[in-house]
């Protein structure tokens, strides 16, 4: 995110307050290097969205999902859905994910989706201490027993500072952090839903983001590394990111954090830019570090039009672009 008082989620979520108690200093991304060679095959990889909704309008014939993949040309193996943790378990929502052949990405996320980042009440000293336990059991029970595949990514941008779980915001540390994870795991893994996957997300390191390094888990508490990066455009208090600067330092520090786990990016989406190729280019490019990062299996798009137009298909530049991406996926 590159924007500490206005984040995506922000509007996407009915326009949070400005954060709280934030990290003074912003990650430098420093010199971009070139990417090496992709330890993951072309018939491994995967690629995914986000969607506003994956059920069709009443009255309507054809399914989200069939008009995204209509749109993309490949069927997406990934589909991304957000729930609070007081929310009841998107049974419904998962169902209709894997008839279409996909995997769910469910993400968790410990708040009041309407509460602004102050909301103490979601301290990560209090998840780590057990206040959320029995939440997190009910998770934990309806996963094992709906008994299919999951990932599952919990309070994910700990890094930036527009979530009430963020290091920095309603006195959380990193080691607050890893201490909520680890309550959060094990709570669910005691329930025993062997179907799912833990996926820890920061955000990619750019304006409005701190360093991540000291919230990570540990190898033995995750399944796979996640990562979330915008490129915002040109719009005021925004600037013009290629794909290469956006992602590869905060790549290479997953490496770095984690020698093993496979790397998904978890939100990916890219504004319109000041010409109708401008997207396109940026595409292009995102898909040359997908290829050739290694450990990296895939993405997930955020094909929504909110505070940017995100959608891969906002111009016909675009689209073509990314239906060449992902041709034979």
């Amino acid at each position: 995110m590159t924007l500490p008082a206005l984040s995506r989620r922000d509007v996407m979520r009915l326009a949070l307050l400005g954060s709280a108690g934030a990290m003074s200093a912003c990650a430098s991304t420093g010199p971009v290097t070139m990417p090496s060679p992709s330890s993951v095959s072309p018939d491994e990889r995967r690629w995914g969205a986000f969607i506003p909704s994956v059920t069709p309008a009443q009255g309507g014939t054809r399914t989200p999902l069939q008009q995204l993949t209509n749109l993309a040309g490949t069927a997406p193996r990934y589909v991304h859905r957000f729930c609070a943790l007081g929310d009841p378990v998107p049974v419904g929502d998962l169902d209709a994910v894997v008839a279409f052949g996909a995997t769910p990405l469910l993400t968790l996320e410990p708040w009041k989706p309407d509460g602004g980042t102050v909301q103490p009440e979601f301290a990560l000293s209090r998840i780590a201490s057990g206040d959320f336990d029995t939440e997190f059991a009910r998770w934990g029970t309806q996963l094992a027993s709906w008994g299919k595949p999951v990932l599952v990514r919990f309070a994910q941008e700990m890094n930036g500072t527009w979530y009430p779980w963020a290091v920095g915001v309603n006195g959380n540390t990193a080691a607050d952090y890893r201490a909520a994870w680890a309550r959060m795991r094990s709570v669910i893994a005691d329930r025993h839903p062997d179907n799912v996957r833990f996926v820890w997300a920061p955000n990619a390191l750019t304006l409005g983001t701190n360093p991540f390094g000291e919230c990570y888990p540990g190898r033995d508490q995750i399944d796979v590394l996640g990562l979330d990066g915008y490129n915002w455009g040109e719009a005021p208090g925004h600037h013009w990111q290629p794909a290469a600067d956006l992602f590869v330092p905060s790549l290479e520090t997953l490496r770095a954090l984690d020698a093993t786990h496979p790397i998904l990016l978890t939100e990916v989406g890219c504004a319109d830019g000041l010409t109708a190729q401008d997207k396109a280019s940026w595409i292009r490019d995102f898909f040359s570090i997908v290829d050739n990062q290694s450990r990296v299996e895939g993405f997930v798009w955020f094909q929504m039009d909110k505070e940017r137009d995100w959608r891969f298909n906002s111009t016909t530049a675009s689209t073509a672009a990314f239906r060449a991406g992902v041709a034979g996926w």
